[in-house]
């Protein structure tokens, strides 16, 4: 049976991009029955662990709040995408998605392959790499964080089960998906292009899950909530460009 956990917002105990994620609660149901939960949290590190991209629903599911960093505190999306650290926003398609587990604090993220059609800073690549909070990942590539908190072994069984972490309800991004994305550039690497997400949002009724409908109704809409909930439900490109 899959299990599904939550966090109330908590304290800073990770600023990456902006966004400063709360503790995360872990659950893992044994093959007894049993449950045991146990908080976690995460921390930055430069080394990646790529894994498979997977669908379908997860055995497990986190779920995780984030407190915003000051400068989302701005009236509007389009001054937030004006803030220094936002370096670039882009739109285009989506065209791969990666999960990958950052060690030693098994930090859970999703890197966006885009095909950019437009973007603010005209001197970047047409091909980005986004990376953003969240992902589904086999238990055995976290398995170190179910183990301690656990006090045993994981079965093989449970080792092959997977683990949806989802950062303030946001639905991750899909392949065929039409995206707007306020980016920063991505401290871990020098590469051109790779870029760390701060705010992004999908085409209305365009390629939602692998289904076209041409260009939708022109406006960009959040997946999940609001990154601030005083900020406009739907912008079009211009607004952010």
């Amino acid at each position: 049976m899959a299990s599904t956990t939550s966090t109330p917002k908590a304290g800073r105990n990770r600023i990456a991009a902006g966004i400063a994620a709360a503790g995360i609660i872990l659950s893992l149901s044994a093959c007894s029955g049993q449950s045991t939960e146990a908080k976690d949290s995460s921390s930055t590190s430069a080394d990646h662990k790529a894994t498979t991209d997977r669908t379908g629903k997860a055995d497990h599911t986190v779920h995780a709040e984030a407190a915003l960093t000051r400068d989302y505190n701005v009236p509007t999306l389009a001054e937030f995408a004006r803030q220094p650290l936002n370096s670039n926003v882009i739109r285009g398609t989506v065209t791969a998605t990666r999960s990958v587990v950052t060690p030693p604090a098994n930090i859970v993220e999703t890197i966006l392959t885009v095909s950019v059609e437009r973007q603010r800073d005209g001197s970047a690549p047409t091909t980005a790499e986004v990376r953003e909070p969240g992902g589904v990942v086999t238990v055995a590539q976290i398995r170190s964080d179910f183990e301690s908190k656990l006090g045993r072994k994981l079965t093989d069984k449970e080792l092959a089960q997977t683990a949806d972490y989802r950062f303030n309800e946001i639905e991750h991004a899909k392949v065929g998906d039409l995206v707007l994305i306020v980016v920063a550039d991505d401290p871990s690497t020098e590469k051109a292009g790779a870029y760390t997400s701060r705010a992004r949002l999908v085409l209305e009724g365009a390629s939602i899950a692998g289904k076209t409908s041409g260009e939708g109704s022109g406006k960009f809409t959040w997946p999940g909530k609001p990154m601030n909930p005083k900020w406009e439900s739907g912008v079009d490109t211009d607004s952010l460009m």
